[in-house]
């Protein structure tokens, strides 16, 4: 405001307003992969748009797998209105300190409005209308509607976006099917698939999984033997 910024804050807030609120759920879906069977039931053509996506609703998706994501990207996600302040000005202060954009920040809300309605460039503009849109995504959609959204585009790497069409590309089976090892083991990827890309740095991927199995044993989701049972798989 006093840098003189405020009518640029102004018109990024107005456009994030108008983003959210001419979305609809088809916002969500738009490049979900569509599957073909013939009459008996059999599979003959997988037809994918520009993402290889397969869409679950919120009470399809293992509860496990949202455990496993709010440990490890936002332990506050059911008590913020969509954005974490305090984590905010820890990326403000290192951005001064550093000069250029270093830090995240961002809650699952703004992943998911950084995601689908904006670029990922590191700016203080798209930051900024990140914020917006993830607090008018707050007054619209639930929690479970917007973690629903978000398991369901988040990027696992190498093509694959959402939870379904990761577990399809690297387990080869649907996510209802998997353990809680390899649960964690996705839910490593979203935060740096490139880092963490199961094909090429599978040590990295196994060292995140390990650090989201205990993350869940800290927020008394799993068990002792479970987190132990689990961190052993290979």
């Amino acid at each position: 405001f006093f840098g003189g910024y405020a009518k640029k804050i102004s018109d990024l807030k107005s456009d994030a307003y108008d983003k959210v609120h001419s979305a609809t759920d088809e916002t969500f879906r738009s490049s979900q992969t569509s599957l073909v069977y013939d009459t008996n039931g059999n599979l003959i053509s997988v037809l994918k748009g520009e993402k290889d996506m397969y869409y679950l609703e919120y009470e399809e998706i293992p509860s496990d797998v949202c455990s496993a994501i709010i440990s490890i990207e936002d332990k506050k996600f059911y008590q913020h209105g969509g954005v974490d302040y305090k984590a905010i000005m820890r990326a403000v202060l290192a951005m001064l300190r550093d000069g250029e954009v270093t830090q995240g920040g961002s809650t699952i809300t703004q992943q998911l409005a950084r995601n689908v309605f904006i670029s990922q460039e590191k700016t203080w503009q798209r930051k900024m209308e990140e914020i917006f849109i993830a607090l008018q995504m707050e007054k619209k959609y639930t929690k479970n509607e917007i973690l629903e959204f978000y398991l369901n585009n988040i990027y696992f790497g190498n093509g694959y976006y959402g939870i379904q069409a990761a577990s399809k590309g690297y387990f080869n089976t649907t996510v209802d099917q998997l353990d809680l090892s390899q649960i964690a083991f996705l839910c490593a990827i979203p935060n740096n698939p490139s880092l963490y890309d199961p094909v090429n740095h599978a040590d990295h991927t196994i060292t995140r999984r390990d650090l989201i199995l205990k993350n869940m044993l800290d927020d008394g989701k799993i068990t002792q033997s479970a987190y132990e049972s689990a961190k052993a798989e290979q």
